[in-house]
């Protein structure tokens, strides 16, 4: 997701400059080529598992901010450390955390099921230890309607929910629906394996 309001903090989506609304990096973890690091390519994590917190985030920016303080999502299948935005992402530094869902179907190449969710932690650099944000994003049906169906939620921890709703609405399509719509589509939007359907970075 691009959250335009990071200005200079150079937060975003993950997609290719070509299409509207996203911005690129070229870099990923390590230096490595996309999807060649296993820890930076979704297929290493730490922690997760069935059972282990609350495998579906609520919605609405209130709630999901709660959801957030409780930690629950860190019992997920997460990257085990933070990394340099992979390319076509202008994120800074993030590291995923993806539910069940998303773990459990990750080699695959159908769609996700209802459910699929991911926590991405925000940070500025690579050295800190605190997220400065967070996004989050849950598949509410089995359609993705492309991606009128997703639950986006973006926000820097100290500005609030800057984004907050779902993919069909006119902000959260401008900021992040527009670029996950291409995950997976093609070579330059498949970062890590198996990433489709509105996810690029499937943890396992």
């Amino acid at each position: 997701m691009r959250w335009s309001f990071f200005g200079t903090f150079a937060a975003g989506s993950i997609l290719a400059s070509t299409t509207p609304g996203c911005g690129s990096s070229t870099s990923s973890p390590g230096g490595a080529s996309p999807g060649t690091d296993a820890a930076s390519s979704g297929s290493m994590s730490e922690g997760g598992g069935s059972g282990n917190g609350s495998q579906t985030p609520p919605t609405g920016a209130t709630a999901v901010a709660a959801w957030l303080a409780t930690g629950a999502y860190k019992k997920w299948h997460c990257e085990t450390a933070t990394h340099s935005a992979r390319s076509p992402s202008p994120h800074s530094v993030d590291r995923v955390c993806s539910n069940d869902v998303i773990a459990n179907n990750a080699t695959g190449s159908a769609p996700w099921p209802q459910g699929a969710a991911a926590v991405k932690e925000l940070y500025t650099a690579t050295t800190d230890t605190t997220p400065d944000g967070y996004a989050v994003y849950l598949k509410t049906q089995a359609d993705s309607a492309s991606g009128a169906n997703w639950y986006f939620y973006g926000a820097l921890t100290a500005g609030g929910a800057n984004v907050d709703g779902m993919g069909n609405d006119a902000t959260v399509m401008a900021t992040c629906t527009s670029c996950h719509v291409a995950a997976g589509s093609d070579a330059a939007h498949t970062p890590s394996p198996g990433g489709r359907d509105e996810v690029y970075t499937p943890v396992h």
